[in-house]
């Protein structure tokens, strides 16, 4: 990560951590050796096979009799596998839009030499909260998946040595292989382990891509946040450092909106995945949850909101970066133009004009990343869910 060595300490240590949890699906972002590229083609195709074994699994049981609430989390573990395999691809795919955006806005991040000692107080606290708390959601995703996917091994492995009890040999969701397993406790813990491992490094890739995102779009509010306190403070300077400052102003504003347009296709694909997948997905957890209130069912529906609050942080923090950037045209308005030179009026003006227009985080030509589609895909899930209990019960 030699290009970060140029960049603020508190800029690096947030976007080290979450890549440092990407990688450990092999995808490597700033890190761009011939090597390591191939390695993330091979996880995909370990991962398309996962899911193809876990689809296969839904239909043998399909075949079986099995009906919806029964397969609700067979079919919700396939999704998110599919769900994995395409996000891949996009990260694969897109590796060299994520670190350009990570490069622009680290060589467009303001040092604390930059700003005025209030302004440092309140970048220093956005950074470290932001920080903290996902560290401490880093933690519990961890020790979630831990208790998750563990357990039931340790269960089989005491009912099956110790207790010398007969125990099914269960992965943690059902999975098709092309050999039998079931009767042989070592090549059953290589299954579940295997499996497992697959299934946390999905769990890492469905959070911590929506983490990075999360990070991106809070740090480039911030930079739009410092911006208004340039604006308006440039009235306490003279009128010739008024008109040098806003000089200086007028390309770091095109600059961050650069940015929003570079975010929007560094992350569009990987937001519109997420939407397109979570409907089904917590349909199926939340119609298991109704129907049959089960320690499973409840512990499967836990995962689906964890993807919830991904998702709600992501259109809350877009929703403060457009806010941000069309607050850029007030501060400008409030900094006593009137009283300045034509020069600085023309300055003023320009920055009026481009912060006028409301700019949207754009995941399609669609669909914003705002408040208003994080209501608008609560409300389809809804409807889904329903429409399905209906049918169910019918």
């Amino acid at each position: 990560m030699s290009e970060f060595s140029n960049f603020e300490p508190m800029f690096q240590e947030t976007y080290k951590f979450i890549l440092d949890r990407i990688k450990s699906n092999q995808i490597y972002i700033m890190d761009e050796g011939s090597w390591r590229g191939r390695l993330c083609w091979i996880k995909l195709a370990v991962n398309i096979l996962a899911a193809i074994s876990h689809t296969a699994g839904v239909f043998e049981r399909i075949g079986q009799g099995a009906d919806l609430v029964q397969l609700s989390t067979d079919l919700s573990a396939a999704l998110i596998l599919w769900q994995a395999c395409l996000l891949y691809i996009q990260f694969c795919l897109n590796r060299k839009l994520l670190k350009n955006f990570i490069v622009h806005m680290g060589s467009n991040w303001r040092i604390d030499d930059q700003l005025r000692p209030d302004m440092v107080a309140v970048k220093h606290e956005y950074v470290t909260t932001f920080l903290r708390w996902i560290s401490v959601f880093y933690k519990a995703v961890n020790t979630y998946l831990f208790l998750y996917l563990m357990p039931r091994l340790a269960y089989t492995a005491v009912k099956h040595f110790i207790l010398k009890d007969s125990v099914a040999f269960v992965t943690p969701f059902y999975v098709k292989m092309p050999f039998k397993f079931d009767d042989n406790f070592l090549l059953y813990s290589l299954v579940y382990l295997a499996d497992s491992k697959i299934l946390q490094d999905v769990g890492y890739l469905v959070t911590f891509d929506l983490l990075f995102m999360n990070a991106a779009l809070h740090h480039l509010r911030l930079m739009f946040v410092m911006l208004q306190d340039d604006l308006k403070h440039v009235q306490e300077e003279s009128v010739e450092q008024a008109e040098n400052t806003l000089r200086k102003i007028i390309p770091l504003h095109q600059d961050l909106l650069k940015l929003m347009f570079e975010l929007s296709n560094a992350f569009g694909a990987i937001f519109i995945i997420h939407l397109a997948f979570f409907s089904a997905t917590m349909c199926f957890f939340g119609f298991a949850a109704r129907i049959h209130c089960s320690p499973e069912s409840i512990k499967n529906l836990l995962a689906a909101n964890i993807i919830l609050v991904c998702i709600y942080t992501c259109c809350y923090y877009g929703q403060n970066l457009t806010d941000a950037s069309v607050d850029i045209s007030q501060a400008a308005y409030e900094s006593q133009w009137h009283l300045k030179s034509q020069e600085y009026k023309k300055c003023i003006l320009i920055i009026m004009l481009r912060s006028q227009k409301t700019q949207y985080i754009k995941s399609t030509s669609f669909t914003d990343v705002s408040l208003e589609t994080f209501t608008k895909i609560l409300n389809v899930t809804w409807s889904f869910l329903s429409l399905i209990t209906e049918v169910y019960e019918a």
